[in-house]
């Protein structure tokens, strides 16, 4: 099995596991109980990789993106598992119990309040609209982070400014002060603030939408990729050479980094939001490692300095940036395909339009020459249409229309083609189809035409049948399929007429009257007529 075929069935699992668990107490307590451990997990490796104890963490702190994620997908039932996971991060590094409860009570109420905002501003989880990428920054930042932030900051100077000595020895460091310094001078407030702001802000920027992403039916562009994957060639060419020359040459690996951002960009976008995601999300912790190794470019600034300003790079630049580019070429694709849709569509009826029919006819001619493979066409007319227009107005006559090209519609094979070409005129391309496969699908079509009623009113349609033949030219198709329409409107309406081919365009060898139907005498080399 190829990676891209198992990672499109572990995606498929994903989603439609999302999708069940949502209503379900059952699933919600799993995915309380996979948050929890998300949240420990990945907390653990981020103060593991950037903790500073003496004052605050200074990290891409990632279970915030994760426990957001998991509000909006799954409700308010899983946010105790953001407490949980939290308090057990707590016990495990960083600051206390009581540190840990309090925090994590701030960060559910957070992830709650974030959900709720997410669904009352309608953002929608594809990001597909420069709309929905601005909306979910200003909750980010402006919303969510100010929020957690503050709460946080606050319940660490809380502890801060708890003696030491109110409680044993051996109690006091696991449930108040904890391995991380608390904060006991309002100094330290505004950095501690802005670290942790920025931090988080980072974790859900880069998170949440990842896993929107891939929990999401349709995620853009990335489905209209090409299949010869010369993107992720590239990529892994360019992997290769950026690791040469940090090895090699004595320049900042930020810069070098900086380097690739327009080949992770270009990626992301041919693969769709799940692309630009996960791109982000794959070198956003290469960044922040260069920026505890660098020595020229932000040497001269603290480590948790330097995070926070490569966090604050990365939340802005390569997240909302790489976003706000995919939605608005999304934005665009969708606008081309709504203008392609309306130039091919007719305005009436569920139907293609005449221009987009002769374009497709010239094409499936061409092709069916070149496979020697049958095509067939089939015409049909609204009998009597001008007296009902005429009796009952044009109200009811586009309602029968709309009826009659609905019924059409349901119908044909996905290779076919069904177009309204006139007033009251309708015809349809039949791939792979010979003469009788022809008669019978028009048999069924007149059939279900007259077993509709629209309004209490009956209508019926006269069917012509033409298959195409060698040396024929798209006149020559059409005009067998019109004079056979025209010969089942003289027989009487309301039935199939098959054309056999001639060489007289515009004229029938015979008629083949559909026998279900009373019948005329055979034609003979008969003019088409009005």
């Amino acid at each position: 099995m190829l990676p891209s075929q198992s990672l499109a069935i572990i995606t498929t699992m994903w989603r439609l596991w999302v999708q069940k668990a949502r209503d379900s107490r059952w699933g919600t307590t799993v995915a309380s109980i996979l948050l929890t451990i998300g949240y420990v997990v990945f907390g653990r490796l981020a103060f593991e990789v950037s903790v500073e104890h003496d004052n605050v963490t200074s990290v891409m702190f990632a279970p915030e993106g994760i426990a957001l994620a998991f509000c909006i997908l799954f409700g308010r039932r899983v946010t105790w598992g953001v407490l949980l996971g939290q308090s057990i991060l707590s016990i495990w590094t960083g600051p206390s119990v009581l540190g840990g409860a309090l925090i994590g009570a701030v960060n559910s109420l957070e992830c709650m309040l974030g959900a709720a905002l997410f669904q009352r501003w309608r953002i929608s989880p594809r990001f597909d609209s420069p709309r929905d990428v601005g909306l979910f920054a200003v909750l980010v930042f402006l919303v969510l982070q100010p929020l957690s932030a503050t709460g946080g900051v606050a319940a660490m100077w809380w502890l801060g400014t708890i003696p030491s000595g109110w409680m044993p020895d051996n109690w006091d460091a696991l449930l108040v002060h904890g391995a991380q310094r608390q904060l006991t001078d309002v100094s330290q407030i505004p950095e501690a603030w802005t670290h942790w702001w920025i931090g988080n802000s980072v974790g859900q920027l880069l998170v949440t939408p990842l896993l929107l992403a891939w929990a999401a039916t349709d995620t853009g562009t990335g489905r209209q990729r090409r299949a010869d994957r010369t993107d992720l060639v590239v990529s892994a060419v360019m992997i290769a050479v950026s690791g040469v020359l940090m090895a090699v040459l004595p320049i900042d690996p930020l810069l070098i980094l900086g380097m690739t951002y327009p080949l992770v960009i270009w990626v992301g976008l041919r693969r769709g939001l799940r692309g630009v995601t996960s791109a982000n999300a794959l070198i956003a912790p290469a960044v922040f490692w260069a920026a505890t190794t660098a020595n020229n470019l932000l040497a001269k600034i603290s480590l948790p300095g330097r995070l926070a300003t490569v966090g604050l790079f990365v939340a802005t630049t390569w997240c909302i940036f790489s976003m706000m580019l995919f939605s608005l070429l999304e934005q665009r694709r969708r606008m081309a395909e709504k203008l392609e849709m309306l130039a091919r569509q007719d305005p009436l009826v569920p139907l293609a339009n005449r221009r987009y029919f002769v374009e497709q006819l010239t094409n499936r001619i061409a092709s069916a020459a070149a496979d020697r493979t049958p095509l067939a066409a089939v015409v049909f007319d609204v009998d009597n249409f001008k007296q009902v227009n005429d009796q009952y107005g044009h109200t009811l006559g586009d309602r029968i229309l709309t009826a009659i090209a609905t019924t059409c519609q349901s119908l044909v094979r996905q290779d076919d083609l069904a177009a309204r070409i006139g007033g009251e005129e309708f015809a349809v391309l039949l791939s792979g189809t010979d003469a009788d496969g022809a008669e019978q699908f028009g048999e069924r079509l007149r059939s279900a035409v007259a077993a509709l009623a629209v309004e209490g009113r009956q209508v019926t349609v006269s069917v012509g049948v033409s298959v195409l033949h060698a040396d024929d030219s798209l006149d020559d198709f059409l005009n067998r399929a019109d004079a056979a329409l025209y010969t089942a409107k003289r027989a009487g309406r309301n039935r199939v007429v098959v054309a056999e081919f001639s060489n007289v365009p515009g004229t029938l060898r015979h008629a083949r009257i559909n026998p279900f139907l009373p019948t005329v005498a055979p034609l003979t080399e008969q003019p088409r007529q009005p």
